[in-house]
């Protein structure tokens, strides 16, 4: 809309010229050596950053670094690289807790305790065959009701200890 008005402007004053007229406040073209010195200092640098730095549009930017084959990927993760002395650390700690469970058998005594939501009314899906084309059967979803209990259980290494059922 805002486009519209423009146009009108410029053709009621007695512009009919339609040629897009370069913004004197930006430059139109992009260094591409430039951006990819500015790239090279610092991989993880924003357009929104370059753009202030080389007062160049954003999408001009955008369209640069596609021409020179530059795309915005998101890094991924990798698991914390150890020091030598981290390493260190963790094998005397698990040594530590190995000599301790000879002597004392501590992890036999540790007790572990979780707790869930069971519903009363359990409703399976099941699959089953059909034909190229032909759709797959329909089973309503279980709605969650308050039919429910909740589910607290205790246990060690030789097994479970205390289970109790709670009413929501």
């Amino acid at each position: 809309m805002i486009k519209v008005k423009v146009w009108f402007r410029k053709f009621k004053a007695g512009n009919f010229d339609i040629e897009v007229e370069p913004r004197s406040d930006r430059y139109i073209e992009v260094d591409c050596e430039q951006l990819k010195q500015i790239i090279d200092q610092d991989r993880n640098v924003s357009a929104r950053t370059i753009e202030l730095e080389l007062y160049v549009c954003q999408k001009t930017i955008v369209n640069a670094l596609k021409r020179i084959n530059l795309t915005f990927k998101f890094n991924r993760w990798v698991l914390h690289e150890l020091t030598a002395e981290d390493k260190l650390k963790r094998k005397a700690a698990c040594l530590a807790l190995l000599r301790d469970q000879r002597k004392e058998k501590i992890v036999d005594r540790i007790v572990t305790y979780d707790e869930n939501w069971v519903y009363c009314n359990n409703t399976s899906r099941k699959g089953g065959w059909s034909a190229s084309g032909e759709s797959a059967g329909s089973v309503a979803r279980r709605a969650l009701t308050n039919k429910k209990v909740l589910h607290c259980i205790w246990w060690d290494c030789q097994g479970i200890i205390y289970k109790k059922y709670l009413k929501s």
